[in-house]
């Protein structure tokens, strides 16, 4: 299956996907192999080893969108899931994957309208599946 992407700097947001704005979180998509979470602050920079990303050209783009950096690099603005979530944070030891989280679910029998009380100091994975 082939999957293509939005066109590069698209512009205005689509109303039914939302726009991002200053204080948002996003997943910055690189490549496959690495994604990152970022607020957006309009005075501040992102910066990767393909290229340096000014943030005010990011708010009122829409989710999902492609910029392109200073020296012609992209990245993928990505409104943050618990999937994405989950791939962004550092994994050490007891972090629970999307395999974990959905046999936790489904030995729970969890089903939507279902009250859970969970507590810990972790990384709040499972909370936010």
């Amino acid at each position: 299956m082939l999957l293509h992407g939005p066109p590069a700097e698209t512009g205005v947001a689509d109303p039914g996907r939302g726009a991002i704005a200053e204080g948002d979180m996003v997943i910055v998509y690189e490549r496959p192999d690495s994604m990152k979470a970022a607020t957006v602050h309009s005075a501040a920079m992102f910066n990767n080893r393909f290229d340096h990303f000014s943030m005010k050209n990011w708010v009122g783009k829409a989710f999902g969108c492609r910029v392109t950096g200073s020296r012609g690099g992209w990245v993928y603005l990505l409104r943050p899931t618990p999937e994405l979530w989950t791939k962004v944070l550092s994994h050490r030891t007891q972090i629970l994957y999307v395999a974990d989280i959905s046999m936790v679910a489904a030995c729970l029998e969890l089903s939507p309208g279902s009250v859970v009380l969970e507590s810990g100091t972790g990384s709040g994975s499972l909370t936010t599946a």
